[in-house]
């Protein structure tokens, strides 16, 4: 089965809280045996890394995608972590798309090749710039370039992380968010609002 190290439990809400499922994000090459045995643990989605916050796309994200379809997985995506200091946010999602695209990977068609959205991972200060508004800039590069090239996105954040990077900005309020507080309590009754989001589609709980 995955290893802890890299296996986080999350609770997804895919039409409203009554009809949820739980799921798991992973940042290393996880093979069809590892999804099959969380599938049989009650898992039906996945969320695979698939950029890396050094500034290019992670070579095991394809293989892991594949395997997670083929294990019967009901739902699978995919998350950037970008490298904000680096700049280029255009670059950066074209650079992802090209990697899918020769690994023939594409947004919503037909399993085993193929993910639902990609999730922008905003946390960790120590990787974006000092500069709230430059911060905001380099964030709103991505979603204008993701969306031109037709890709369904989500925010994954939390207030502790989005406010020091972003400050009191709700640019990404019309993202369906994935947000964390590691309470061990698959519910979203803790939620709170903030940067312009008042709803979360999905929560990271362990």
């Amino acid at each position: 089965m995955a290893s802890s190290q890299f296996l986080r439990v999350v609770f997804f809400a895919l039409v409203a809280a009554a009809f949820a499922t739980k799921g798991v994000d992973l940042s290393t090459s996880t093979s069809q045996g590892s999804f099959s045995c969380l599938k049989n643990n009650g898992y039906s989605f996945a969320s695979i890394r698939c950029y890396e916050s050094v500034g290019r796309p992670d070579s095991a994200c394809a293989g892991s995608v594949i395997n997670a379809w083929n294990a019967g997985l009901a739902h699978v995506d995919i998350y950037m972590f970008p490298d904000p200091k680096a700049g280029n946010p255009a670059g950066q999602v074209n650079s992802l798309v090209s990697y899918l695209n020769s690994n023939g990977i594409h947004s919503r068609t037909t399993p085993p090749r193929t993910f639902g959205m990609v999730w922008l991972d905003i946390e960790g200060t120590q990787y974006w710039t000092g500069n709230q508004g430059t911060n905001r800039a380099f964030f709103e590069g991505l979603v204008s370039q993701a969306r031109a090239q037709g890709l369904y996105l989500g925010v994954y954040t939390s207030k502790s992380q989005w406010d020091p990077i972003m400050g009191s900005y709700s640019g990404g309020a019309s993202l369906p968010l994935w947000y964390a507080h590691y309470d061990g309590s698959p519910s979203f009754g803790d939620f709170s609002p903030f940067g312009g989001w008042t709803r979360p589609a999905i929560k990271q709980f362990q």
